[in-house]
């Protein structure tokens, strides 16, 4: 008998009360109107527009800045919510490191909204095993910079495939830069194919073999919008 997953219960236990996505000016409207559309609890995204002033909360948790331009307002809106204690994130180009924990590299404006959402899924939906909002915090905190790279694979050998792929994207120098690293598998709880421990030994021989320097986090999430025998694996890198 196939041995599957048990939920995790406890995934929701330290949820914060507040994230923030914070567009700087209307050049970002597409990219806050697709992130309102995940319908996220506990998010809030919103478009600023001249003065450009946002003053953090003591509820707010986590902030992500998007700009297309504006980027001196964006600085110095992110310098106030990171002096403030807010973990604080930056989707920009030409940011000023010292106003956040870390700036995404590699990355288009295209990709944003997807980013976004590789960033919040794991902290406001349920997984089944458990990766919360200080897991985020410590892999990104004062990391200076991230990246987010994702593969769908499908088939027998989905979970191997979707790593060996992985593997060619972190090439050796792209390592040396990493410091921390949090990994996301997906799946559709109603797959024809079921996931099962068995798939997970490629997952847990990859971490084996990561350098040492790299602290890892992983876990495991259903998603809906996977299709049916598909898997899909999301890193979040993160180093100076």
């Amino acid at each position: 008998m196939n041995e599957e997953f048990l939920l995790d219960q406890s995934a929701f236990a330290n949820l914060p009360t507040s994230f923030r996505v914070i567009g700087i000016g209307e050049a970002t409207k597409e990219i806050i109107e697709t992130v309102k559309s995940y319908g996220y609890d506990c998010v809030s995204a919103t478009v600023l527009t001249e003065p450009f002033e946002c003053v953090p909360s003591d509820e707010d948790k986590m902030v992500i800045i998007v700009a297309k331009d504006n980027e001196d307002h964006a600085n110095s809106i992110a310098k106030t919510f990171h002096d403030a204690g807010v973990l604080t994130l930056g989707l920009l180009d030409n940011a000023d490191l010292d106003c956040y924990d870390s700036v995404v590299s590699e990355a288009s404006y295209t990709e944003y909204p997807y980013l976004i959402k590789s960033i919040l899924q794991p902290i406001v939906t349920q997984g089944m095993i458990a990766y919360d909002f200080n897991d985020l915090q410590t892999t990104l905190t004062d990391a200076k910079h991230f990246l987010v790279k994702s593969v769908t694979r499908c088939g027998n050998e989905r979970v191997a495939e979707a790593i060996v792929h992985i593997k060619r994207t972190l090439t050796s120098s792209m390592l040396n830069k990493i410091e921390r690293l949090s990994i996301f598998l997906y799946f559709n709880k109603e797959d024809k194919q079921p996931l099962v421990m068995q798939e997970m030994t490629a997952l847990t021989d990859f971490v084996s073999e990561l350098p040492e320097s790299i602290d890892v986090i992983w876990a495991v999430y259903p998603d809906e919008s996977i299709k049916d025998e598909e898997i899909k694996v999301t890193i979040l890198a993160a180093g100076k």
